[in-house]
């Protein structure tokens, strides 16, 4: 029950993250070298932003109408702010269906989310301010709390990263918050008419609204300038981003290319007998014996004997013709080369143990021979692999030579096979040499 019950925690977890992720997230497998894709779906994204705004904005007037009952313009406008906000929202919506190649309604649908959100801020705080609940002996303050809406609308708008639009926004949005300070936040315009230009001016300067219209004034032009250079740092990361995936899809293409003329008319089309397979099986068993006899571990023992017999295991397909995302074609393509290149080193294995076999047998195993076999074979896992594949060389019927029974075959790798491999790895499979025996046998 405990583990079902972290099952279905864990379950829900990703639903969640795919539900935030399928309508808030800005690289939900898109190509970010497409600019038009790119802002339909940041419009997508912000016309989510925008429904979630909608909804708190109902909330907010809601809570108004019921602090203040006695209102009736309250619920009046908390009635009609709904149909006007889905309204908005079936706009947005139905502009952004038409898709990234219209780039126009997707240009549109940016300036409409930006200009609503800006509006509607507007008119909440003026509503805010105007309004009965939130006011006390100390002003009212949760008109102060609407005017936090205002910076939300320009962090939205700083969502789309276009900074000519951001331009032009901030201008509008620093002389309608100015005209805003002037005519909603302290009504200076109306306190003006009883008093000559003089002395309004002197009055207003001398005075804390002056001081606290230029502090927000200062404030919000340094909340725009963050902005503006987080968008135009975005802006530049975001170019660089192109350029390097427009450079890996051209690596990508010409990799592809590369990968299909090398493997794409050899390895397919490989066929072995039954008596290659079953020889391959009797050498994959050989070396996880040998292996476990080294005290490697358990990894490393199946990893040597999968790699065996690759060769008759093995498909490489890079046929990739089926698939349509440019990320599943690279990534097919590169597991498959890398696949392919596993097989033609055991394939190369296999023609080595030949050729040692052989020159052994004719005399031509010279010191430059063998000196170069050993710089090739390094590692332990081929030289596992080689050792087994030389004793069924020598064991089987090849074109050069016929088969040998298990001492003939020892003792000529006794004699002639050690200098191939290093020492700990040739004595312990003489050593054992009856199980190889055994196992070739079966």
């Amino acid at each position: 029950m405990k583990i079902k019950s972290i099952k279905e925690k864990i379950a829900n977890k990703l639903k969640t993250n795919t539900f935030f992720q399928d309508r808030f997230g800005f690289e939900n497998g898109i190509d970010i070298t497409d600019d038009n894709e790119v802002l339909y779906r940041k419009n997508t994204v912000i016309k989510n932003i925008v429904l979630v705004a909608n909804v708190i904005y109902t909330i907010i007037f809601t809570i108004i109408s019921i602090g203040d009952p006695t209102n009736r313009s309250n619920w009046l406008l908390t009635v009609l702010l709904f149909p006007v906000t889905f309204l908005i929202n079936h706009l947005l919506g139905k502009m952004i269906k038409r898709g990234p190649k219209d780039n126009l309604s997707q240009r549109l649908s940016m300036y409409l989310a930006s200009f609503y959100m800006f509006l509607s801020s507007i008119l909440i705080y003026i509503k805010l301010k105007y309004g009965e609940v939130g006011t006390d002996a100390g002003g009212n303050y949760l008109a102060e709390c609407g005017y936090i809406l205002i910076y939300i609308s320009l962090l939205i708008t700083a969502f789309y990263q276009d900074k000519k639009m951001l331009k032009y926004v901030f201008l509008w949005v620093f002389v309608g918050v100015t005209i805003l300070h002037f005519v909603v936040t302290y009504s200076v315009v109306a306190s003006a008419h009883a008093q000559s230009i003089f002395e309004f001016l002197g009055n207003f300067f001398a005075g804390t609204q002056f001081r606290d219209i230029l502090i927000r004034s200062i404030l919000l032009g340094l909340y725009m300038l963050v902005l503006y250079i987080y968008v135009s740092m975005t802006n530049y990361l975001q170019e660089e981003r192109k350029k390097e995936q427009a450079k890996r899809r051209d690596v990508q293409l010409e990799y592809t290319k590369s990968v299909t003329n090398v493997f794409g008319f050899g390895l397919p089309n490989i066929k072995y007998s039954e008596g290659e397979i079953e020889e391959a099986s009797i050498l994959s068993r050989m070396t996880k014996r040998l292996a476990t006899i080294l005290n490697m571990d358990e990894a490393e023992i199946e990893d040597i004997a999968a790699f065996a017999r690759l060769y008759v295991d093995a498909s490489v397909d890079i046929d990739i013709n089926e698939l349509e995302n440019e990320d599943e074609k690279y990534y097919k393509i590169r597991n498959q080369s890398e696949l392919g290149i596993n097989v033609m080193k055991r394939l190369d294995l296999k023609r080595r143990a030949d050729e040692i076999v052989r020159y052994v047998l004719l005399g031509y195993n010279d010191s430059e021979f063998i000196r170069r076999h050993r710089e090739m074979l390094k590692d332990k896992k081929s030289q596992i692999v080689l050792i087994c594949d030389i004793y069924i060389s020598m064991r089987s019927n090849r074109v050069y030579k016929k088969a040998s029974n298990h001492q003939t075959a020892t003792k000529y790798m006794s004699d002639y096979f050690l200098d191939y491999f290093d020492g700990d790895i040739f004595s312990n499979f003489m050593r054992f040499s009856s199980d190889f025996d055994a196992i070739y046998s079966e």
